[in-house]
């Protein structure tokens, strides 16, 4: 007898011969009356949310090998952002502070370095006071050219950062899913690469 069903009554239901032949060798091998498999079935569509009509390939290790390749071509397509996106911005800014770093070649500094030990050890004034007030400049045009590009890829990143949208999936983790037409893409991969 069917547990917690045992009390109510039993109604017709018109499948073909067929049909109810296949459904009672089914339920025989999986050990369970007709109700309860039924019941199971209905249960098992409802709570994973797909319909009978839809196939999940041959096998569920399948739909794992679908789902592993699914992620695999996440990581590539976030790879490759990071690739193409990430690293020329951090490059530009590595490039800006090391210039701002690197010391110009025509300042001629190799011989005032006995001047400045000189005048640290004298304890007096210096003689020559301009020579303690040089600053290293870097060259206005580049640094405003470097300014300019970068205002401009962070306003495109935010772009695309806008049109990014996280997608709930039932079967899995959620993931991401950008919503940008493919030209708008290639016109901001071809615009990296020119930088």
């Amino acid at each position: 007898m069917d547990r917690g069903y045992e009390k109510e009554r039993f109604t017709c239901i018109s499948i073909k011969v067929s049909i109810a032949k296949k459904y009672r060798r089914f339920c025989r091998t999986q050990g369970m009356s007709l109700s309860m498999a039924l019941l199971a079935m209905v249960e098992f569509f409802d709570h994973n949310g797909i319909s009978p009509d839809q196939r999940m390939h041959e096998t569920i290790a399948s739909l794992k090998y679908l789902i592993k390749r699914r992620f695999n071509a996440m990581v590539a397509i976030m790879r490759s952002i990071e690739k193409e996106q990430t690293l020329p911005t951090v490059s530009m800014i590595q490039a800006l502070f090391q210039q701002e770093l690197e010391p110009e070649e025509e300042d001629g500094w190799e011989g005032d370095f006995d001047f400045f030990e000189r005048q640290l050890t004298e304890k007096k004034a210096p003689s020559n006071p301009e020579l303690l007030d040089t600053e290293i400049q870097v060259p206005k045009i580049l640094h405003e050219h470097l300014k300019e590009e970068f205002e401009e890829l962070k306003r495109d990143f935010g772009y695309v950062l806008d049109h990014v949208s996280l997608v709930k999936n039932r079967l899995g983790k959620d993931y991401l899913k950008l919503d940008l037409d493919p030209e708008v893409l290639e016109r901001y991969r071809k615009k990296i690469k020119n930088l």
